[in-house]
């Protein structure tokens, strides 16, 4: 079996803000453990390893329930539910070594099924589910015309734009999606992009926040109004160094980052929740 080497992902769903500081700090300093783990940010469009679930909180529950976990991508509840689910759990007050145990078994499971699977199968990629960025609303009292403002037209094709000071992001891309008959275009500089989108029909723009030659958050807010009525997604390709501003982002509708040195496979597993991905 391959050996895992990178930290895993982790999903943090219901837990307070105290709480979600205290599971940094711990996978921060437990650096010397076999396996490691990291926690996402909210606005990571990078598919989880496994999910960490307050067991307490009905709403989180409620949540987990749209994630459609399974054995690929396990669930890990703390705390005691109130009804009986299919899910490993550890109690209240969290003891960290059981904690990590738990953990350790989920993703040697997690991997031992992820090494009978076919490489080249892209199945998996349609069985992530898409993770909600707004509040489910109520049939019963949302004003109808508050649904009529959300909808917009999807793009005829699926086609990326990259936004890029180089090419060789773009360039990789191309070449994994190349598949699933995705043209991959690329600018160097949001002039240049305007001149690819006003031409090309684009399901996806990912932006290279890194260059100062332009403020990618004026650039999303640029691109989300003149596609007003259709359906595009700008997505951020963030190197680690870089500082995202979740309250600007959303301001702006900017639909998450990416960590532009993920395996393409992660990348394309994120970007399929934007896309058709015909085989």
């Amino acid at each position: 079996m391959k050996i895992h080497d990178a930290p895993f992902a982790i999903r943090c769903i219901g837990f307070s803000a105290r709480e979600i500081n205290i599971f940094d700090a711990t996978f921060s300093v437990e650096q010397k453990r076999r396996k490691q783990y990291f926690r996402l940010s909210v606005d990571s469009l990078q598919e989880p390893d496994l999910y960490l679930v307050n067991a307490d909180d009905l709403k989180a529950l409620a949540t987990l329930a749209d994630m459609e976990p399974n054995n690929l991508r396990p669930v890990l509840l703390v705390g005691a539910p109130h009804v009986e689910l299919p899910f490993a759990n550890i109690e209240r007050p969290i003891r960290w070594p059981k904690l990590f145990d738990a953990l350790d078994t989920l993703m040697e499971r997690r991997l031992i099924m992820l090494a009978k699977q076919n490489p080249a199968d892209a199945a998996l990629l349609n069985n992530a589910p898409e993770r909600r960025r707004r509040e489910r609303l109520d049939l019963d009292l949302t004003d109808p015309l508050e649904y009529e403002r959300m909808r917009s037209i999807p793009p005829q094709s699926d086609r990326i734009l990259v936004i890029d000071d180089h090419s060789t992001f773009r360039d990789d891309l191309a070449i994994t999606l190349a598949h699933h008959v995705v043209p991959v275009e690329w600018a160097s500089d949001p002039e240049a992009a305007a001149e690819v989108y006003a031409r090309r029909s684009i399901s996806v723009v990912l932006i290279s926040p890194q260059s100062g030659s332009f403020d990618p958050y004026d650039l999303c807010s640029s691109i989300k109004h003149q596609h007003r009525d259709s359906r595009i997604a700008v997505i951020f390709l963030i190197d680690q160094n870089f500082v995202y501003d979740h309250v600007r982002a959303r301001q702006v509708e900017c639909d998450g980052f990416l960590n532009r040195h993920l395996e393409q496979p992660q990348i394309l597993l994120a970007l399929g929740k934007f896309l058709s991905l015909r085989r």
